[in-house]
């Protein structure tokens, strides 16, 4: 038997004639019914704060919503998420960003290997490296410290670090510049370094697959506007350049 399409399902009907229903419903109405709206239709948790009060929504759409996800199984898909299943259809991979963020301890299981320890392991490195880096021990080519860090990715590689930087912008050092190159179009990337010292200057690449057409063209023309400008050559190999890094 075929399953049925969220559009199929009743609670997705019910909703549909929910909304011709409240469709002209202006939320001054909504406020006037209900003086308290604004402090019902809240939730705090987490340092988080979300005030959903001025959505066009009320009691009887958020019964449904919830009907709907019922039907759908969205408890049983979240389990199957965090339980390591394979539900990257696609790719059939199992989905880790809950991994990512799950606290020590927890454990998420994937082909029998609990992945959360090596989570950990690589967000301590990075840890690591980040506070080294901020507090100066970890320096340029030249051994000038980190003044300048750009980020190169597309998509959610370029989206999600300029949301977390736009989120967290009032805990920066500001005395440090950050910059973000999604665009093929060279003009972006030639405006984000245009006064940068490439000794000052920290590329990071954002990438799943490193095969990304825009990420990797932009990746090489970081590597090699950072040569130029360190007074390498083009031709110097990856290995060579890393290692002078290393040994500042």
């Amino acid at each position: 038997m075929a399953t049925a399409t969220i559009t199929e399902l009743p609670a997705w009907r019910a909703l549909s004639a929910h909304f011709q229903k409240i469709d002209r419903l202006h939320l001054r109405e909504l406020f006037a019914q209900d003086p308290r709206r604004g402090e019902r239709l809240t939730v705090e948790a987490a340092g988080l704060y979300l005030d959903y009060s001025k959505n066009r929504i009320t009691d009887e759409t958020i019964a449904l919503l919830l009907q709907l996800a019922d039907q759908a199984g969205l408890r049983t898909r979240i389990d199957a998420m965090f339980g390591g299943e394979k539900i990257n259809v696609s790719e059939y991979r199992a989905v880790l960003h809950v991994a990512l963020r799950a606290p020590k301890g927890q454990s998420i299981l994937v082909d029998g290997e609990d992945v959360v320890p090596e989570v950990h392991r690589v967000l301590d490195r990075m840890t690591d490296f980040s506070n080294r880096m901020r507090g100066g021990a970890w320096r340029g080519y030249t051994g000038k410290p980190i003044r300048n860090v750009i980020n190169i990715g597309i998509g959610g590689s370029d989206l999600g670090p300029v949301m977390a930087y736009e989120a967290l912008k009032h805990y920066s050092d500001r005395a440090m510049t950050f910059r973000f190159v999604s665009n093929v179009d060279g003009t972006d990337f030639a405006e984000a370094i245009r006064d940068l010292d490439p000794a000052e200057t920290l590329f990071i690449v954002s990438s799943k697959t490193f095969t990304t057409l825009e990420t990797m063209t932009n990746a090489r023309s970081a590597r090699n506007w950072s040569l130029s400008g360190l007074g390498g050559r083009r031709g110097l190999s990856r290995k060579a350049f890393r290692r002078g890094i290393h040994q500042r």
